[in-house]
């Protein structure tokens, strides 16, 4: 899932996310009953670096993956300065900070994976295929590469020990309305149909996965009641509302601009197949 506009209480993306996957474990989906610590080569909880700080691994025990493609500062010498979409989704990994501190803390010891760029965009966009990510820059090839290593390191933890795992890309928008967009690759045009005809772009999303094993329609787990769009919007904190799309209120975003997500989904999401849901 590309979570954008993701800059306010991570309160929300938490309660949602785990009343998500608890809603998803009591029918057999996204989780197992008993959560193991999986062998791998890190301890859980351990942020592994790559030696200079430019990418950055929290390892995790759990079947929730997080990326953080575009909140990093830091901007070397070595790589050159890059063309396109430079803006920073601020705040962006503070929100994936706090979500493990606080899941960590009502869990029983356990962790999300979290991989971070602390690369500024202007120098490295790991959202990207590595030509337009990296822009010929050997080095900043170099910090791409071990980015989406430590990416793939977490999935296959997950697709080891659980029968199926949830990614949450958060990245950014500077779209006009103020609300969580929750892309799914489907494009706008695809939300603004009926869910009779919605339903026929099954295969395309990337929660391929999950939707072909509900026992609901594919219109319902993207945008019902019980959808986690859904869930993300009754959650509050001191009373406070989210604007999300989709959702049973807000199905599609009419008119308005809308990110249906890029290239961390469609690497890594169940539209390929597998397991992952992003």
């Amino acid at each position: 899932m590309k979570a954008s506009y993701i800059n306010k209480s991570f309160i929300t993306l938490t309660l949602a996310t785990l009343i998500f996957l608890i809603s998803c474990g009591d029918n057999n989906r996204a989780t197992q009953s008993t959560v193991p610590t999986p062998t791998v080569i890190y301890t859980p909880g351990e942020l592994v670096s790559d030696g200079q700080g430019y990418v950055q691994y929290r390892v995790g025990n759990t079947p929730i993956i997080i990326t953080v493609p575009h909140d990093g500062t830091l901007a070397p010498s070595t790589m050159a300065d890059r063309t396109g979409d430079t803006e920073r989704a601020v705040n962006t990994r503070k929100v994936a900070e706090q979500f493990a501190v606080f899941f960590n803390a009502n869990s029983n010891g356990l962790f999300p994976h979290i991989i971070y760029n602390n690369v500024s965009r202007t120098k490295l966009d790991p959202d990207l295929n590595v030509t337009d990510g990296a822009q010929g820059n050997s080095y900043s090839a170099l910090s791409y590469g071990t980015y989406h290593s430590y990416l793939q390191t977490a999935i296959d933890s997950v697709e080891a020990h659980f029968d199926a795992g949830v990614l949450l890309n958060l990245v950014g928008h500077d779209h006009s309305v103020q609300q969580i967009e929750l892309g799914y690759l489907l494009s706008a045009n695809n939300l603004n149909l009926s869910d009779t005809a919605l339903n026929a772009y099954n295969s395309q999303s990337s929660v391929n996965h999950m939707a072909s094993i509900s026992a609901s329609s594919f219109a319902e787990v993207i945008r019902g009641y019980s959808s986690f769009g859904n869930l993300l919007f009754a959650s509050s904190y001191n009373g406070y509302t989210f604007n999300v799309v989709p959702t049973l209120d807000n199905p599609s975003p009419g008119t308005n601009p809308y990110l249906s997500g890029g290239y961390t989904l469609e690497t890594y999401g169940s539209s390929n197949g597998g397991t992952i849901n992003a």
